[in-house]
């Protein structure tokens, strides 16, 4: 796909699906799809450095704390416990639940357009939407992974 002015290396990039590539899960699998990339946030706090100066008081704004980055995901409920017993880890505070994985982002035919590489990763939150009887809807599950770090590599698994 090219940009509007023809260069592809600043085309948007689009997914199909997304899938978290991990290893050393107990659970059935250790590629799990996803249907939904709510989002990717990583931030810095701003601090402020207040100095006296000879001519009076000077502000600067400087980089401050930063607070770990976090990957929110959704998909269909189904029989992988990989997710459930990756947060029954997390619960026993159990040193190998951080895990470094890979964020995927596929196309339909299952080619990787971009890859996100998270450092120490650990599900935060599971959250299995309302389930409603004779409701023709399918239960979604949501996952909060939070991390040290995230890397960027444009069509590259890392």
């Amino acid at each position: 796909m090219t940009s509007m002015n023809g260069n592809s290396a600043h085309a948007a990039i689009s997914a199909a699906r997304f899938v978290i590539s991990v290893t050393g899960l107990a659970g059935d699998s250790t590629n799990i799809a996803f249907s939904e990339l709510s989002g990717i946030k990583m931030e810095v706090e701003e601090a402020e450095y207040v100095s006296a100066t000879k001519s009076g008081i000077s502000l600067a704004k400087l980089y401050g704390k930063t607070k770990p980055c976090e990957v929110s995901l959704k998909r269909g409920l189904d029989q992988d416990s990989s997710l459930w017993m990756w947060h029954q880890l997390v619960q026993e505070k159990s040193p190998s639940a951080r895990k470094s994985c890979s964020l995927l982002l596929q196309d339909s035919a299952g080619n990787t357009k971009a890859t996100y590489h998270l450092e120490n990763a650990w599900p935060s939150k599971l959250d299995v939407d309302g389930l409603k009887a004779g409701s023709s809807e399918t239960v979604k599950m949501s996952v909060v992974l939070k991390c040290d770090s995230i890397h960027f590599s444009p069509g590259v698994r890392v």
